[in-house]
């Protein structure tokens, strides 16, 4: 398999792979989110750019051909579509203008030229070279509106997160942080694609483009899946926190407050977290907790210590007997284990699935399936 063979084949079933997950997406879902619509177009305009890309390099065409021009700038409209997932998922389309209506006009404006100077290639009315110097410009174009929408969504992400500030309770947005750093690596590419087609006489397109392809194929393939599941997650923690804010899952025992003067018994301490749900807080500290009852870290530290149980232990014992609760109520079967966790206090999926098991000798998957009510 040649080199040519082997792009090639990456592509189609990139290309196979992007429609399976639209189709799986849009089947799944009675009802389709803005966000989710804007992901799928992301996945869709980058399976059809690749799809398109494999059927003109699998005819073995000659560059000079014409045909090899008849393409749709599908491009033009990849970067533009994950912006417009990125405002709707922050929930700032109201602040932030998603640009939809501007990349659809540009793209139209490129497609309508290029199928003009197409035709007039076609009946001799200019040469071949012109169409290839637009072809060039086009892409120039789109890579500059690209890194564009590629730096105000950095910008978005670094100077204004007082516009999504609730998503932060829910989201520390690491996995699009890492798109952006790994996106900075594709667009390196990009340019190197473009300085070979104008400068290089040995290294042509399609082979200047291979590299980008692949690239770009694989993170923002990993970047659609990523994104989807970031979302369902986010959407269960939303829900999820609003049960418990509504008592849903409270202990029925009368709470208890507390001064600096009361002398502190383990009873009282372990009925104070459990009555004001303490254990949900993912940053829950002996400090944190010290501070909020007034007494001494050290002498929390005792009280806690008494029962010959450290603090962590405890407040995870809290934490699980919650999740259990979620994960044995039929009507919560389609809330994500991995939401479940995160609303009951752990700060990550590895943590709560150590502490559950270590807790209950099953995974919170083995315990769903065998406690179902």
């Amino acid at each position: 398999m040649g080199i040519s063979d082997f792009f090639n084949l990456f592509l189609i079933i990139g290309a196979v792979q992007g429609f399976v997950f639209i189709f799986a997406t849009f089947s799944l879902r009675k009802k389709i989110e803005k966000p989710i619509l804007f992901l799928n177009l992301f996945v869709l305009f980058l399976s059809l750019n690749n799809l398109q890309s494999w059927y003109i390099d699998r005819q073995d065409l000659d560059a000079d051909v014409l045909d090899r021009f008849i393409t749709i700038p599908w491009y033009i409209l990849i970067v533009p579509m994950f912006y417009s997932f990125l405002i709707y998922y922050l929930q700032i389309e109201r602040k932030k203008t998603p640009l939809i209506v501007v990349s659809i006009t540009l793209f139209t404006i490129a497609l309508i030229t290029r199928f003009l100077l197409i035709n007039a290639v076609d009946n001799n009315r200019i040469e071949i070279s012109i169409l290839k110097k637009y072809h060039l410009v086009e892409d120039v174009f789109a890579f500059s509106y690209s890194v564009i929408l590629y730096c105000m969504s950095i910008s978005v992400l670094r100077k204004h997160k007082s516009l999504y500030s609730k998503i932060l309770v829910f989201d520390n947005l690491k996995w699009i942080h890492l798109f952006f750093k790994l996106g900075g690596v594709v667009f390196g590419f990009w340019v190197l694609a473009i300085l070979l087609n104008n400068f290089s006489d040995q290294i042509n397109a399609p082979y200047t483009y291979y590299p980008l392809r692949f690239f770009s194929s694989i993170l923002i393939y990993w970047v659609a899946y990523q994104a989807f599941f970031q979302y369902r997650l986010l959407k269960d923690r939303i829900k999820l926190r609003q049960l418990i804010q509504k008592d849903k899952f409270k202990s029925d025992d009368l709470s208890i407050e507390f001064t600096p003067k009361t002398k502190l018994t383990y009873q009282e301490f372990a009925l104070y977290v459990k009555e004001n749900n303490s254990f949900l807080n993912p940053h829950l500290s002996l400090e944190s907790l010290a501070a909020e009852l007034s007494i001494g870290v050290s002498t929390l530290s005792k009280v806690v210590n008494s029962k010959e149980e450290n603090f962590s232990d405890f407040i995870n014992s809290h934490r699980i007997e919650a999740a259990k609760k979620f994960l044995t109520i039929a009507d919560f079967d389609n809330y994500t284990i991995v939401a479940i966790g995160l609303e009951c206090g752990f700060n990550s999926k590895s943590t709560f699935y150590n502490a559950f098991k270590k807790s209950t000798g099953k995974t919170p998957s083995e315990f769903r399936k065998l406690n179902k009510t």
